[in-house]
């Protein structure tokens, strides 16, 4: 996989232990660049920009690599929601 390949929502948030509908409202609320496919309107994002906002949003980068780096992180269950995780303020 190229640092210009794109993921699908579902990847991102196996990838980074988030819910799907997490990554889709980060993506919305201009939290995570993403964008969206024309007629069908899923959306993506280039791995460069899920790296950013991991750094940004604290989430350990470790979590990519070759395999996508499931076997790398020491967090052991998803998280449901950016807010509950402290990534996202409740201000939102």
């Amino acid at each position: 996989m190229t640092m210009t390949s794109s993921l699908t929502t579902g990847q991102v948030a196996k990838l980074v232990r988030l819910s799907q509908q997490t990554i889709i409202r980060a993506i919305d609320r201009g939290h995570l660049v993403g964008y969206k496919i024309p007629v069908s309107g899923h959306r993506r994002v280039m791995l460069d920009d899920l790296k950013k906002w991991m750094r940004a949003t604290g989430i350990p980068e470790d979590l990519v690599d070759e395999q996508f780096g499931l076997d790398q992180s020491e967090q052991e269950q998803p998280v449901s929601d950016l807010r509950e995780a402290g990534l996202v303020s409740r201000s939102d």
